[in-house]
């Protein structure tokens, strides 16, 4: 098993910055909105409908703009779990769910604790953003974790030498 270098974390944040950016967090907005206007109850006309778009379209692009910052941040939690994890042999599930953890973590922290110190909530339009958020950044994490084969790229076991093997026969 090779070792886990910053340059392993970096492939691994900047992948899992994409797949949140253009796939997970527009996906789990349009998730969210969706139930909060049928859990609303009023009766949806095209301007509510257009609105919730207009608002899912503003949320994606911010989220994605602030996303770097939080990219940043995860990098040095991301390459220190990276380097925990390859300490020993495991399954590649342990390192997806242990990054997926991580990003749905810092995602969500990322949104609390502004929200937190500035007193009052930071998304009043969509309720729970912290939870859309740490849902799409573990997700993300996850898919990113998955597909890049980092941390655990096994080498192939390598053919035996028929050649010594032969020799040894003899």
């Amino acid at each position: 098993m090779r070792t886990w270098t910053v340059w392993d974390a970096v492939a691994l944040v900047e992948r899992s910055w994409c797949w949140m950016v253009f796939v997970t967090m527009p996906v789990t907005i349009v998730v969210a909105l969706a139930a909060s206007l049928l859990v609303d109850g009023r009766p949806l006309g095209p301007e509510q409908v257009a609105a919730a778009g207009l608002l899912g379209l503003i949320v994606a692009v911010a989220s994605g703009v602030v996303s770097v910052g939080g990219g940043i941040v995860a990098l040095p939690c991301t390459w220190l779990l990276g380097w925990a994890l390859t300490r020993r042999a495991l399954p590649r599930g342990v390192h997806v769910v242990a990054h997926a953890v991580l990003a749905g973590a810092l995602g969500t922290l990322c949104v609390v604790v502004p929200s937190a110190s500035w007193g009052s909530p930071l998304w009043a339009p969509l309720p729970a953003f912290a939870a859309v958020v740490g849902v799409a950044a573990s997700t993300a994490a996850a898919i990113a974790a998955r597909r890049t084969g980092l941390p655990a790229d096994i080498e192939p076991a390598a053919e035996p030498d028929v050649s010594v093997r032969a020799a040894a026969d003899e």
